[in-house]
């Protein structure tokens, strides 16, 4: 997938990071230990929606200038900030909705995505060379 994919995605995922706050702030009866669940998968799925655009960036400006596994690592981190927003934020906010009973099962594998995400962005950066 292409760059302008991986930044299209960040816009959707930062929208519905505006709306989720919204939601929680405005809408979201409950305990406090509710609402900090709620805010904590805010808060990864904004800091991780920066992070998607800014790997959707970086594919863009680095485009023949960095090896071939530097590309695949960015296509790595895009999809792992991807995922890891999806099951790790969308796992805690639809635990406080108690909408799914099961959802401790996927947080844990949306952290593990985002945590590869990090690392592989990281590895593409070692793949970059000067011109």
């Amino acid at each position: 997938m292409n760059a302008r994919y991986w930044i299209f995605i960040a816009g959707l995922s930062g929208a519905l990071a505006v709306a989720a706050g919204a939601i929680g702030a405005h809408v979201l009866p409950g305990s406090y230990g509710s609402l900090e669940i709620f805010h904590t998968g805010q808060l990864y799925h904004v800091l991780h929606t920066l992070a998607l655009f800014g790997t959707g960036l970086f594919m863009l400006v680095s485009e023949g200038k960095r090896a071939d596994y530097s590309s695949v690592a960015l296509q790595v981190a895009a999809a792992g900030f991807t995922i890891g927003m999806l099951c790790f934020s969308g796992g805690l906010y639809v635990q406080v909705a108690r909408a799914l009973t099961t959802t401790w099962g996927i947080v844990p594998f949306g952290g593990m995505a985002l945590i590869t995400g990090w690392l592989a962005l990281a590895i593409s950066a070692l793949g970059l060379r000067r011109y």
